[in-house]
């Protein structure tokens, strides 16, 4: 493995023996393996650790962190709570670029081969990552990812760049704040679409499908969506299952955090950047530059 080529994997998990193991099989198949990959168990309770250290055992490179039993699954906020932590980890850990992985996805044997070449071939690339897919009820379905926003599922960050920005906003909404922060600096995000890869837990269900619809609009408001882009993004949903109702708790998350006055996650600064890029989008004007 050459320097340029050299990556660290993090996988934050919480109770995800039922995926996890499809997970490992897929990154062991690398044709370009990480130089380490570090397992964060949040207080798993079914097994997911077990299952790490048996893998730990026949390939060294895979090193396991548990930490305690937290009590409760902290959607989003855990996730980058742990990603937080992993960084200081790793921080002697060489290597040009991290991986942010779930412990639900299985990526193809060449998946890291090539989000690496995409990097290397071009310096202002800041995260990238392939299209996930799901299955439900027998259909394969393409999750919805604009060309500039990768899948939080399955990344590969430039770590200097990630650096720059400080590592992850510990909070719900960090894998949009971290596009932000990036294109504001002039890096590139991107997603390869040919690049498809099994996400084998639909995106937003791990806590049923009315939770995630409704984080879905939280999330916005914190990220700093303007109101009209939200309502017409969340009128676009109605087109998929459960349509109206997927729209109804869009609005609802949406709103309940703007009546509270909830503190937004992004700077003004920030918020202002997002604002120009959804007016962008809704001009139909290509989001290929920073």
């Amino acid at each position: 493995m050459t320097a340029e080529q050299r990556y660290v994997v993090l996988t934050p998990v919480r109770n995800e023996r039922p995926h996890l193991e499809a997970t490992l099989a897929s990154v062991v198949g690398q044709t370009v393996p990480p130089a380490l990959w570090l397992v964060l168990d949040d207080g798993s309770s079914d097994g997911s650790a077990e299952l790490v250290e048996r893998y730990r055992e026949r390939h060294p490179w895979i090193r396991l962190v548990s930490l305690p039993d937290r009590g409760f699954d902290l959607v989003g906020q855990g996730v980058a709570e742990l990603m937080n932590r992993g960084l200081r980890l790793i921080a002697d850990e060489p290597g040009a670029y991290l991986a942010k992985l779930d412990g639900d996805v299985e990526v193809p044997e060449r998946y890291f081969e090539e989000l690496l070449a995409a990097h290397e071939a071009d310096p202002s690339l800041a995260i990238c990552s392939g299209h996930p897919f799901a299955f439900e009820k027998g259909r394969r379905l393409l999750e919805r990812h604009g060309d500039f926003f990768p899948s939080g599922t399955a990344r590969l960050y430039r770590r200097r760049y990630l650096d720059e920005i400080g590592g992850f906003v510990n909070s719900v909404g960090w894998d949009t704040v971290d596009i932000l922060k990036m294109r504001m600096r002039g890096y590139r995000t991107r997603v390869l679409h040919d690049l498809q890869y099994h996400h084998r837990r639909r995106m937003g269900t791990r806590n049923g499908y009315i939770d995630g619809m409704l984080r879905d609009g939280r999330n916005a408001y914190l990220t700093g969506y303007g109101p009209f882009f939200f309502l017409c993004r969340a009128l676009f949903n109605a087109r998929y299952r459960p349509y109206l109702l997927r729209t109804a708790c869009m609005l609802w998350g949406f709103a309940s955090v703007w009546m509270k006055r909830t503190p937004r996650i992004v700077t003004r600064e920030e918020r202002e950047f997002h604002l120009r890029l959804q007016r962008r989008r809704m001009r139909f004007e290509p989001i290929d530059g920073p």
